[in-house]
């Protein structure tokens, strides 16, 4: 079987996880905005990996756009966010927000943390955030909303890439020997 990692993120712990994957799986890994679409039908499943950038997955338009090459494949999506992994009601309200109904009951998604250094962020990035910080009521959110933080590690794709392995070893045609 012929796999993809397709990404697309804002400052690189999404492409980060896809490399990672990508070796740890022998599979190409390409950006969302420089894949050739047209190339899309040549592959039985796909890792779609995306960053969460105010509420919303950065992938969702490319995803939209191409939900028709991709609804009868089987795929698998990675969603790198600030939102720690336990509150998964948050994070899968990203996924509602962003995706249609249909692609979201068929999709398999695990949630990876992601990594925030205030220096690494443009202005408007960093003045967002302190007005969302501005606004939270909870001192100790408020606070870790603007503290550092860096959770990005290559176990956290484990399971992850066991499912793909999972997937793409009962998927490919047993071998007879002769």
């Amino acid at each position: 079987m012929k796999g993809l990692v397709i990404y697309k993120g804002k400052y690189g712990a999404t492409k980060q996880y896809a490399m990672w994957i990508g070796q740890e799986l022998r599979l190409p890994v390409a950006s969302a905005d420089r894949f050739p679409i047209d190339q899309l039908p040549n592959y039985d499943y796909f890792i779609l990996g995306s960053s969460v950038y105010i509420g919303k997955l950065e992938i969702k338009e490319w995803l939209k756009k191409n939900f028709d090459l991709l609804q009868n494949k089987k795929t698998f999506f990675f969603q790198v966010a600030a939102s720690p992994v336990e509150q998964i009601e948050k994070r899968v309200s990203y996924n509602k927000a962003s995706l249609p109904a249909t692609m979201v009951e068929r999709i398999e998604f695990y949630y990876l943390p992601g990594r925030m250094i205030m220096r690494n962020l443009s202005a408007w990035d960093r003045f967002m955030l302190k007005m969302g910080a501005r606004l939270t009521k909870d001192p100790v959110e408020k606070k870790t909303m603007l503290t550092d933080f860096d959770n990005v590690k290559k176990e956290n794709t484990f399971s992850l890439i066991a499912a793909v392995r999972t997937f793409s070893e009962i998927g490919e045609p047993e071998m007879s020997l002769i």
